[in-house]
């Protein structure tokens, strides 16, 4: 059977009536359309003179009444820090005609403080500018949020430094303690080894040895792990170069190049450019299968770059299991500092992480 059709047209195709004469009327009468407006818009709209004198408002809130707002001079209603800004914005709006925008803070009647971007038009009338317009747009919740931001990111700030200070006392203290007894420990037996027996060198003692051997490589490990001396000591590039040289033993090929002067760099952007590369390089390790990486750190002006690409198995970025902190971690020591890192991977086409951070007080 074939498929019904419809005689009726679509509503695409049916004509367009006539407007409504008195939409029309209504359209044209600047009187109708600026009471419509005024009375609807979510925005507060104030109308001034030359002299800054609130003339008109379309509406009040924050417990402000029309009588306290009109013919008053609008700077009284902004913190003296806001006063000076909104007052030469009203000027240039006057001495330009042009339009103008900026925000600014409003001292509420309970002492509390709001936030509004205004945007500033001006109102000609014979070719003179006679009046400014002004849209405030209330932006206290976006300002509370962005407070609220800004004070989470300073308590994971502070964690972050705390789990240095933590990682670097621990690293010393496994290098100053432990570490150095089992090497005491391995170099006393070394040194009795020679003295014994052939027969009495095999057997437990062989393995007494070896083991004290991989303590020692597990004691290096683990400081290398929590806070390499070579960051603190001699930089971020022989700290990088102990990461790339512990990863080689399963990457094939890895290879790291630098642009740095000898001029050390700010301990908190050395910190975060190693915890960078070494998360980057134990995701490589862990998941990547790779063949090949690069690892390249560069400074142009005042930004450092960090570069670590490899040819491994890859991964779609917006797939990855939220038990995964790896890459989350590169992003917010990155936020942190005010950069973005830029991930580009897919399944199969290996993974490239690219940062570029500011650094603090560089011209």
């Amino acid at each position: 059977m074939g498929r019904a059709t419809s005689n009726t047209p679509s509503r695409a195709n049916q004509p367009v009536p006539d407007p409504d004469p008195d939409v029309l009327a209504a359209l044209r009468d600047p009187a109708a359309l600026w009471e419509a407006i005024w009375r609807t818009t979510g925005e507060y709209v104030v109308v001034v003179d030359r002299e800054g004198i609130i003339r008109a408002c379309n509406r009040v809130d924050d417990d402000f009444t029309i009588d306290q707002i009109v013919g008053h001079s609008l700077v009284q209603f902004t913190v003296p820090e806001s006063s000076a800004a909104l007052g030469e914005m009203l000027r240039q709006v006057f001495a330009t005609g042009e339009l103008r925008t900026l925000e600014t803070t409003v001292r509420r009647l309970d002492g509390g403080l709001s936030y509004f971007a205004l945007r500033l038009a001006p109102i000609s009338r014979d070719g003179r500018v006679v009046a400014a317009l002004i849209c405030c747009e209330n932006i206290r919740p976006l300002k509370h949020t962005e407070q609220a931001l800004t004070r989470e990111r300073n308590v994971l700030r502070r964690l972050l430094e705390i789990q240095e200070r933590e990682r670097r006392l621990v690293s010393y203290e496994i290098h100053d303690g432990l570490a150095q007894y089992l090497a005491g420990a391995l170099m006393h037996l070394q040194a009795h080894e020679h003295a014994l027996p052939a027969d009495a060198r095999a057997g437990e003692f062989q393995q007494g040895l070896r083991l004290l051997q991989a303590a020692t490589e597990e004691s290096r490990r683990l400081i290398g792990g929590l806070r390499p001396p070579a960051l603190d000591e001699l930089g971020i590039v022989a700290a990088i170069e102990s990461l790339v040289a512990e990863a080689s033993a399963d990457v094939p090929r890895i290879s790291f190049t630098h642009e740095l002067s000898g001029d050390r760099l700010p301990p908190q952007i050395e910190t975060i450019v190693f915890r960078i590369v070494q998360e980057a390089l134990s995701n490589v390790r862990k998941h990547a299968a790779a063949r090949t990486v690069e690892v390249a750190v560069s400074r142009t002006g005042g930004r450092l770059h960090v570069r670590v690409s490899d040819d491994g198995r890859g991964f779609d970025p917006a797939a990855v299991p939220e038990d995964r902190f790896g890459l989350e971690g590169i992003r917010q020591r990155c936020h942190l500092t005010g950069g973005e890192p830029r991930i580009t991977s897919k399944p199969g086409a290996g993974t490239t992480i690219e940062v570029a951070l500011p650094i603090p007080g560089a011209g």
